[in-house]
């Protein structure tokens, strides 16, 4: 995109070039006397460390009128330079935050009344050019509101930051943010790059808009958002069919977001993946705001080619103390706490650039204890130089004048005594030029842990300096402290080297880390006192491991219990002399031998011979049946169900939010089942696209999608898509009544014919008529409409009442397309002969009757009654639960009707493939098909018969023998992590991070959660917001 921009951002940009010089010399009038003290100062003696990797000991460092003149290894100083001995420390690079809301006006907490309580806000107020949604907020410029805030500012200079990239964080398009010195100065003075990077989130934030209110709703958002931004470039100034191109200064200001870049911030890895899947397709570069989870998918992140900006908030230990307190802590939340502060070692390793920031952080000063344990497991500290200076330098767009110490750039720097990376502390921090002091340069700093020695005996003194000095010996804290530039004395009332009252001592600094000094003890004896320093959490407990890098958990793929150490290798296999049963033509096969080459069924019949190198397994007493195929599924998805804030949201899609870390994946297999359409909910009559997935456990979320199925998507009938249930505030949004229903699909069918029209009428004009005439903008709902009556998506409608399904069925025949599936239809058996003339299947409960009032007709021989009548008829779970043994559901049509066991199984393996347009690949056991088969230790449809195994593909994903054995070994994990965690000393414990990843609720179709309010409801009588991580070890 070429950027269309206001003249004012160019005179920034023109500005930004500019020397910068004293306030007084530019356009701030003096008033008083002017300000000539000496900028020219010469730091000498000091090690200087220029950038990461680069030193140089006993050098000077020059500046003047706040930038660097000279760095050099020579103690000479310029003529007319103030000269300051730096002589016993370092001087670094300032550090850099990109990832801050420094100085900008902070967000305003909505008023936003509980769930249910008021009328739902589906329209914002437009106002000037701002965008239709109120989470979009790309057109404010952060630089245009920025105003330096010195209290704001102290947490950050603290630390040894000098520069921060800022906007504020809120909402999906934040707008564009500032980068911006911490000076004390005007804030003309204080930017550094005036239009840095675009900030985003997936979260609506303080937006009252019920759209968007799920995951995948925000990222529709996103794609139509940047989608209508191309679209503005090339329309703006050109004619449209209704007029004039509209105004829209939140589409403008991401004309140019290519080349800006995007920093945006993500919950965990997956987040991460997906964030990229739809940035990607814009060609946008992003910066991700980290989570911690980083190491567990370093691979898939590495090929995404984006910088991360990670926050050191570690998780807090769980608690294990209590004799039953480790049965509620997953082996997923102890493995995320020993792994954590390796996460950044592992980026390193990994060679994936990153920054540090103090986002997430509840406390500013946790920032170097924190820093200092990843660095004890692994990270190296040049690599954490780097994540401070030059990294982030990059990412916020300084890198010519910040990150480094080179002539011309500027006199940003911190100046430490000691090792900052192991135990050094900070004592003053430069910006522009003018020190902000920490403590007094040749002040000794006692702050920090030390050893203490008296009479053979060993004492831990933590001591933090300030105004005063406080702290605490063998945990009993101190009093009377005094300070001078070398030494600190203080009391304490201790029992200590078997002496117990008041002790004195006094403290000398002798080296860097080292102190010699006097205690005098209760009986007044003189001992002498010796001390050293160690980092944070240098100390080890009793027995504990040597270093905090050697770990006792794996890493398994999805991290959880029963991750996977990698996918499983695909298999060439003979079966032999099993009980097949096919679910096609050739029926159920005695005695019979099956050959799987290459993922596929190679040769089905008797007695045949085992090619080398094929894997053999015994089917003597065993069944093999297809893998079950389950045609209306919610496993698997992340950040809500239903996108129910519109009547039509047909642009959403489940395959955005795909979440390969369910364990309910792995609980199916268990079950059998290999497939599984994973539907929209039922909160409106057009809901999303759905998304087919093969239960491949342990790929990422691209891999479980079977990319073979044709698209379909989601309709609803019935009382949930008029918000019968959602209470009495739900009564605007239309449709609210079933006529309602019929005219909404009726308007939107129309108005993507009419959108048809305009893109063909597009199409005709000719090259010059093209030149001055807009093209029609893309609309993603619209387009998946059209998609609908191309017949190039099928749809699956959720229904119940015979009235409806009609309804439905005459306004398919009218826009000339045919429905797929009918789900739930309980009432199907009393207008399957219509359904059978249209063409419609019908996918149904086994024996769900009276659970709500359009139900009460439901019978649990629907299924027979359907299949009769011509009906291609499948038994579906919409449950976790139920999709584990869909086998004995569709043994329920054998006892209720009599229909054929043969019959009974394709209804959950045939069928569901025919009706999801993929049987040419799976749904039966036949020569060419994909080998997706079960073994079973008894009939199929027995309530007795339990899986052995499941593959999928010829990969073997569920063993029941290896999952037997699995359960000791992770036991055996979570039993070596504990002992870890008790061993471990205080400073391993502390975090004020999250445990592992939040868990998702386990979805139904009613189930209406506003993932961004963290306010959620359903639209039943049932709700179920359970954790499914699953680990009951």
């Amino acid at each position: 995109m070429n950027g269309i921009k206001h003249l004012s951002k160019l005179a920034l940009s023109v500005c930004a070039a500019l020397p910068l010089v004293a306030a007084a010399s530019q356009t701030t009038p003096v008033r008083g006397l002017h300000d000539n003290s000496s900028t020219f100062i010469a730091l000498q003696n000091a090690t200087i460390v220029t950038e990461p990797g680069k030193k140089l000991e006993n050098a000077t460092l020059v500046i003047k009128n706040g930038k660097v003149v000279s760095v050099a290894r020579n103690n000479r100083a310029p003529e007319g330079a103030r000269v300051i001995d730096a002589s016993g420390h370092t001087i670094y690079p300032g550090f850099i935050d990109a990832y801050s809301n420094y100085g900008v006006p902070a967000v305003e907490k909505p008023d936003r009344p509980p769930y249910r309580s008021t009328t739902p806000q589906y329209n914002n107020k437009r106002e000037g050019g701002n965008a239709a949604n109120d989470a979009i907020h790309s057109q404010v410029d952060w630089v245009d509101k920025f105003a330096t805030d010195s209290k704001a500012a102290k947490d950050y200079i603290n630390q040894g930051f000098t520069a921060v990239q800022s906007a504020r964080l809120d909402g999906i398009f934040q707008g564009q943010a500032v980068t911006v010195s911490l000076a004390d100065t005007i804030a003309n003075n204080a930017v550094y790059n005036p239009r840095a990077r675009h900030f985003g989130s997936f979260d609506k934030g303080s937006s009252l808009q019920q759209y968007p209110s799920s995951l995948m709703g925000s990222i529709a958002l996103i794609r139509q958002t940047l989608s209508d931004a191309n679209w503005y470039e090339q329309a703006n100034g050109k004619d449209v069919h209704n007029g004039r191109v509209e105004y829209n200064a939140a589409l403008a200001e991401l004309t140019n977001v290519e080349q800006e870049g995007m920093v945006f911030k993500i919950s965990d890895d997956r987040s991460l993946l997906r964030a990229h899947d739809v940035f990607s397709q814009f060609q946008i570069p992003v910066t991700y705001l980290g989570s911690g989870y980083e190491y567990a998918r370093l691979d898939a992140i590495k090929n995404t080619n984006s910088s991360i900006i990670l926050p050191l908030n570690f998780p807090a230990a769980p608690e294990v103390k209590g004799v039953d307190d480790h049965l509620d802590v997953s082996l997923a939340d102890l493995r995320h706490w020993e792994r954590a502060p390796g996460n950044a070692a592992a980026l390193a390793q990994a060679d994936i650039d990153f920054s540090f920031t103090l986002s997430e952080l509840k406390k500013a000063d946790d920032f170097w204890p924190n820093l200092r344990r990843a660095i004890q497991h692994g990270l190296d500290a040049d690599k954490a130089l780097a994540a401070l200076t030059t990294v982030p330098a990059q990412i916020a767009g300084v890198s010519d004048k910040a990150g480094k110490l080179a002539p011309g750039y500027m006199a940003d720097f911190v100046i430490a005594e000691g090792d900052l990376f192991t135990n050094g502390t900070i004592k003053s921090v430069w910006l522009q030029g003018n020190e902000v002091e920490l403590v007094p340069l040749h002040q000794a700093d006692f702050a920090g842990t030390l050893v203490v020695t008296v009479a053979n005996e060993q004492a831990e003194l933590v001591l933090k300096s300030g105004k005063s000095i406080s702290g605490e010996f063998n945990s009993n804290k101190i009093r009377d402290a005094k300070r001078s530039d070398s030494a600190v004395e203080f009391v304490v009332d201790a029992n200590f080297a078997g002496l117990d009252g008041a002790w004195r001592m006094r403290l000398e600094q002798a080296s860097a880390d080292g102190y010699t000094g006097v205690a005098i003890a209760p009986d007044g004896r003189e001992l002498p006192l010796t001390a050293s320093r160690t980092a944070a959490g240098e100390q080890q407990a009793e027995g504990s491991s040597n270093t905090e890098k050697e770990y006792v958990g794996k890493v398994t793929f999805p991290n959880v219990a029963y991750g996977l150490d990698g996918l499983p290798e695909r298999q060439n296999v003979h079966i032999k002399n099993a009980t097949v049963w096919t679910a096609d033509e050739a029926g159920v096969l005695e005695n019979t031998d099956v050959l799987i080459r290459d993922g596929e069924f190679y040769r089905i019949g008797k007695d045949l011979r085992t090619p080398s190198g094929y894997t053999v397994i015994d089917g003597t007493g065993k069944h093999v049946t297809p893998g079950i195929i389950d045609e209306h599924s919610h496993i698997a998805i992340e950040g809500g169900v239903n996108e129910g804030s519109e009547a039509i949201t047909a642009e959403v899609r489940i395959g955005d939010v795909v979440n390969p870390d369910d364990i309910h994946i792995y609980r199916s297999l268990a079950g059998g089942t290999t497939m599984a359409q994973l539907l929209h909910g039922s909160a409106n009559p057009v809901g999303g696209q759905a998304q087919v997935i093969k239960l491949r456990w342990g790929a990422d979320a691209n891999t479980l999608k079977f990319d073979a199925a044709p698209p379909s998507i989601k309709f609803a009938l019935g009382e949930n898509v008029k918000q019968s249930n959602w209470g009495t505030t739900f009564t605007v949004r239309y449709p609210q009544t079933r006529m309602g229903v019929e005219a909404v699909m009726r308007d939107g069918f129309t108005a993507a014919r009419e959108y048809k029209q305009r893109m063909d009428a597009y199409e005709k004009l000719s090259r010059s008529e093209k030149a001055k005439t807009a093209p029609p903008r893309p609309d993603y709902r619209l387009q998946t409409l059209l998609e609908i009556l191309r017949s190039e998506r099928f749809v699956h409608a959720h229904s119940y009442v015979q009235s409806e399904i009609l309804m439905l069925l005459r306004l398919a025949e009218e826009f000339g397309f045919t429905l797929t599936t009918f789900t739930h239809i309980l009432e199907g058996y009393k207008v399957a002969s219509e359904m059978a003339k249209h063409g419609a299947g019908g996918s149904t409960f086994a024996d769900w009757w009276a659970f709500k009032f359009e139900v009460y007709d439901a019978i649990p021989q629907n299924a027979c009654l359907m299949s009769e009548k011509g009906v291609l008829t499948s038994i579906n779970s919409d449950s976790n639960d139920l999709q584990r043994r869909l086998n004995t559901e569709a043994a329920k049509s054998v006892t209720y009707c009599g229909m054929s066991e043969h019959d009974a199984l394709q209804m959950i393996t045939l069928n569901p493939a025919k009706q999801l347009k993929i049987d040419q690949y799976v749904g039966s056991i036949k020569e060419g098909k994909h080998a997706d088969f079960v073994i079973w230790n008894d009939h199929p449809l027995s309530a007795y018969a339990s899986v052995e195994e499941t593959w999928i593909n010829a990969r073997k994903y569920f063993d029941r023998e290896r999952d037997m054995q699995l359960r000791a070994e992770l036991e055996t994990e979570k039993q070596q992590l504990i002992q870890k965690l008790l061993r471990s000393p205080e400073s391993a414990k502390n975090g004020n991070g999250n445990g592992y990843k939040k868990p998702q609720p386990t979805w139904h179709c009613e189930d209406n959660h506003d993932v961004w309010s963290d306010q959620f409801t359903v639209h039943g009588d049932h709700q179920h917001v359970h954790a499914h991580q699953g680990e009951q070890l």
